[in-house]
């Protein structure tokens, strides 16, 4: 599997959203990915875990950290994980706009059709399925995973200059 293709399967997922829907569109994606996954062969299903795993390591940086703290009024180091996955859920545009200026989200954190920035259960689908596949656990992530986020670190009396938007929307 390549990149493009884990970028597919994430698009696909979201497809079947109802954007005026409040609730229950992430019950619909995880449905979604599960049912994607499971039409893969197992080796593939650890290729789609792998590279989730490399798009949380490019997400694992400060200034991310810093938004998803903005946006959620706070964020503890196993919420920004969550907000991460929830990051990859919505696709690759969304991502990679995201990782290039985090001030982007603004336009999504708050999108009809999104119930939260926060979606741990959507990292546990290729586990799952792997498992209900093959009777036994994914193998282990087989590069470094980073243990500090990259870029500059921040702290709490400085986010409202790096990122005014996304402090305006939120606290002004």
């Amino acid at each position: 599997m390549n990149a493009e293709h884990f970028w597919q399967i994430i698009d696909s997922s979201r497809s079947r959203f109802d954007p005026a829907r409040a609730e229950g569109n992430m019950e619909q994606q995880l449905a979604e990915l599960r049912d994607a996954l499971l039409r893969l062969p197992p080796g593939e299903v650890v290729d789609f875990a792998n590279h989730f795993r490399s798009q949380m390591n490019r997400a694992y940086h400060w200034d991310l950290w810093g938004a998803a703290y903005i946006i959620a009024g706070g964020c503890s180091d196993d919420g920004f994980e969550d907000f991460r996955s929830w990051l990859i859920s919505m696709g690759r545009r969304v991502f990679e706009d995201a990782l290039s200026n985090p001030e982007s989200l603004l336009d999504v954190a708050d999108a009809p059709g999104v119930e939260d920035v926060f979606f741990e259960a959507f990292s546990h689908v290729p586990a799952q399925v792997h498992e209900e596949r093959t009777g036994r656990e994914l193998p282990p992530y087989p590069r470094a995973v980073p243990t500090v986020p990259s870029g500059e670190r921040w702290s709490e009396d400085e986010l409202h200059q790096r990122f005014p938007r996304l402090w305006d929307r939120y606290h002004g």
